[in-house]
């Protein structure tokens, strides 16, 4: 018989959630998994207009964007790519993820393992959290904090190792 542990729970968001809860879980999640991701992803796009609050951050995502550009994506005049690679453990970059996590229509954030902890796509629409029961606690509460409803954060099932 082999025996696996619970180290943690699959989350959501509700259907027809607030845009507040939205916009708490999807960038409290981040914050809270941040010790824990290695690779964090953000695609530079989104299916909406920008709101005002994340148009610096985009502005900034931009510049890295074209100053991480191949040499020879640069000597022929292409356009770089929507998906930016951050370093989750600097500050700005987490940050400028931080900021457009709610709108992009795609950020992921990676463990050590290659195990997909924070996965955000479609403006909010589509996106699962794996947590640990302290994580769940802290991402309910910052959401609350926010003006959202902490129970349209919602648990999938229990993740195993």
């Amino acid at each position: 018989m082999t025996l696996t542990r619970t180290t943690g729970v699959s989350c959501t968001i509700a259907d027809g959630a607030t845009p507040v809860t939205v916009e708490a879980a999807c960038r409290s999640a981040l914050l809270v998994l941040r010790d824990r991701i290695v690779t964090l992803q953000v695609d530079v796009c989104s299916d909406e207009p920008w709101p005002p609050d994340a148009i610096e951050a985009v502005r900034a995502l931009d510049e890295l964007r074209l100053a991480r550009r191949g040499r020879l994506a640069r000597r022929f005049g292409r356009d770089p790519s929507i998906t930016l690679d951050l370093d989750p453990r600097d500050d700005r970059e987490l940050g400028l993820a931080v900021a457009v996590a709610p709108y992009t229509i795609c950020g992921s954030g990676l463990d050590e393992r290659g195990r997909l902890l924070w996965d955000v796509n479609d403006t909010g629409t589509s996106v699962t959290f794996s947590l640990l029961p302290h994580e769940l606690d802290t991402v309910r509460s910052h959401v609350e904090r926010s003006g959202g409803r902490r129970e349209e954060i919602v648990v999938l099932g229990e993740r195993t190792d």
